[in-house]
C-alpha cells in the first residue's frame, strides 16, 4: 500500500523538524508517511529520538542510486526532498517522480538546479500528470505567495484586467543558520560550472514568457509608504526565479487554456485564468530591511556583496567559514529556533491605475529558514496529498511548477491554520486610504 508522502533526507536537521511536525500534525489520522534513510540503523535511532510508533515506517534509499530511488517512489504519493545540495542529490529524485507522475517538493534555493530540472522534466512531467514543486521553503514561498495576494488584491478591488507594474519585496527576520545551507553555498562556490550559475541567475532565466527586466541593483532602496530602507538581499534571485516562473505559466495558460483544457470549457477557463495574469508591465526585486538609514542600507549591502565575492573567488574564505560555522546536520537549538520571526512585506503596483498599490505581509513566529519552513514544506506536501480538489487549474496540467501555480490559495490557507504564519493583504493609494482583503 503506497504512503501518501515520503520524507528524503529525515536524520539531517531539517528532515527532524519536518518529520516531527508531520507526526504532530493535527490531521495526522488523514495521512500516512515514511521516512527514507540510506541506513535502517539511523532510521530507528531517529524513530527512538522523536518518539515515533510503528506507523512511520522506514524506506532504505541512496539517492545516488536511481533504482532505490524509483523504487520507493513508485510507492509514495508525494516526496518531500531534503536531501542537498540538489543540483548534486536531487536530480534521480525529480526523474522518478516526473517519470512515475508522482508528487514532489523540495526546498532547493538553487536557480541553477531549478533550471536543469525544467530542462530535462518539465515536458514529461506535464505527460504523466507530476507535480514538482521546487522552493517550497522560506526560499521561495513568501516571495511566491505575497505576490501572487497581491495580485488578487489589486484584482478584487480594480477588475480582473488590472496590469501590475513594479513589485517589491521586503523582508525582516531573525533566525539561525544550519550546516546544510553552508553546505549548498560551497557547493556553489566549488562544484557547480560557474556559467551554469550566471545562466540561471539571468532575468526569466526559468520563465516561458519573459517580461520587463528586473530594476537594476542598488545598495538602498527606500521602501514604498514607509521610511525605512532595504539593502541586498542574498536569495533575491532564486526568489525572482520562482517569482518569474509564476508570471510565465500564466501567461502562458491564460493565452493557450482552450487548447490545454477543451473548448468546451474555454469561458469558464477564461474567467478562472484572467486575473492570474500578471501583465507585461510585470518587474520584481527584494531587499533585505535594514532601518530608516540610508547608510546603513549602502553599508550593509557594500559588505555581504563583498563577503559572497570572496566565497566564490577565494579558496581560504571558504575553508574559514568551513573552520566556523556549523557542519551539516547541525542547527539552532529549538528554545533559540522558538525566538526567531519573519515580516515580510511586499508592494506591489498597479500598472494600469499609478498611485494605486497592493500591500501584502507575510509574518511568522518562529525560525523562518528551519521552524516555519518546516511548517511551509510540509503544508505543501499536505495540500498535494489532501486538497487535490482545490488546487489550481494549472497544477492539474503537471510539470515543474512553483507555490503559487501548484497550490495557490489550498497554501495559504494551510499556513494560517497552523497558528505561526498569518497574511494581510490590502489597497495602497497615494491618498493614504485603504481597504482590507483579507
Amino acid at each position: 500500500m503506497p504512503v501518501d508522502i515520503l520524507v528524503l533526507g529525515a536524520t539531517g536537521f531539517t528532515g527532524r523538524l519536518i518529520t516531527r511536525y508531520l507526526y504532530n500534525h493535527p490531521q495526522r489520522g488523514a495521512f500516512t508517511f515514511a521516512i527514507g534513510i540510506r541506513s535502517r540503523s539511523k532510521g530507528e535511532e531517529l524513530k527512538k529520538s522523536l518518539g515515533l510508533d510503528d506507523s512511520v515506517k522506514i524506506v532504505q534509499v541512496d539517492v545516488n542510486r536511481y533504482e532505490d530511488v524509483e523504487a520507493a517512489v513508485k510507492e509514495t504519493k508525494v516526496v518531500i526532498n531534503v536531501v542537498g545540495p540538489y543540483w548534486i542529490w536531487g536530480t534521480n529524485v525529480v526523474r522518478a517522480c516526473a517519470e512515475h507522475g508522482r508528487r514532489y517538493v523540495d526546498l532547493s534555493g538553487e536557480p541553477h538546479f531549478m533550471k536543469k530540472i525544467i530542462e530535462r522534466y518539465d515536458f514529461v512531467s506535464t505527460k504523466t500528470g507530476a507535480i514538482i514543486i521546487p522552493g517550497c521553503g522560506f526560499d521561495s514561498i513568501p516571495a511566491d505567495l505575497l505576490v501572487f495576494l497581491s495580485n488578487r488584491t489589486l484584482k478584487n478591488a480594480l477588475g480582473p484586467d488590472a496590469q501590475l507594474g513594479l513589485s517589491q519585496t521586503f523582508y525582516s527576520m531573525k533566525g539561525g543558520i544550519s550546516g546544510g545551507t553552508l553546505a549548498t553555498l560551497m557547493t556553489e562556490a566549488e562544484i557547480v560550472p560557474k556559467y551554469k550559475l550566471l545562466e540561471a541567475q539571468k532575468d526569466y532565466a526559468v520563465s516561458q514568457a519573459r517580461g520587463r527586466p528586473s530594476p537594476p541593483p542598488a545598495a538602498a532602496v527606500r521602501m514604498p509608504f514607509s521610511s525605512q530602507y532595504g539593502a541586498y538581499f542574498p536569495m533575491a534571485i532564486p526568489n525572482r526565479s520562482v517569482v518569474q516562473r509564476t508570471f510565465g505559466i500564466n501567461a502562458l495558460i491564460a493565452s493557450y487554456g482552450h487548447l490545454l483544457f477543451g473548448v468546451d470549457q474555454t469561458k469558464e477557463k477564461e474567467a478562472e485564468l484572467r486575473p492570474l495574469v500578471y501583465g507585461p508591465e510585470f518587474r520584481y526585486a527584494e531587499y533585505l530591511t535594514v532601518g530608516s538609514s540610508k547608510l546603513v542600507a549602502v553599508v550593509v549591502s557594500t559588505f555581504a556583496k563583498l563577503l559572497l565575492l570572496l566565497v566564490f573567488n577565494f579558496a581560504p574564505a571558504r575553508w574559514l567559514m568551513k573552520m566556523f560555522m556549523p557542519k551539516p546536520g547541525q542547527g539552532p537549538s529549538d528554545e533559540t529556533m522558538e525566538k526567531g520571526w519573519m515580516n515580510i512585506t511586499n508592494y506591489t503596483e498597479c500598472a494600469s491605475s499609478p498611485g494605486v498599490w497592493a500591500k501584502s505581509v507575510m509574518r511568522g513566529q518562529g525560525d523562518p529558514g528551519y521552524l516555519l519552513t518546516a511548517s511551509m514544506i510540509s503544508e505543501a506536501a499536505l495540500g498535494l496529498v489532501l486538497d487535490d480538489a482545490s488546487l489550481p487549474s494549472s497544477a492539474h496540467l503537471g510539470g515543474v511548477l512553483t507555490p503559487s501555480t501548484g497550490l495557490g490559495g489550498v497554501l495559504i490557507n494551510r499556513l494560517k491554520a497552523t497558528g505561526r504564519i498569518q497574511f494581510e493583504s490590502e489597497i495602497v493609494r497615494a491618498d493614504e486610504e485603504s481597504r482590507k482583503d483579507r
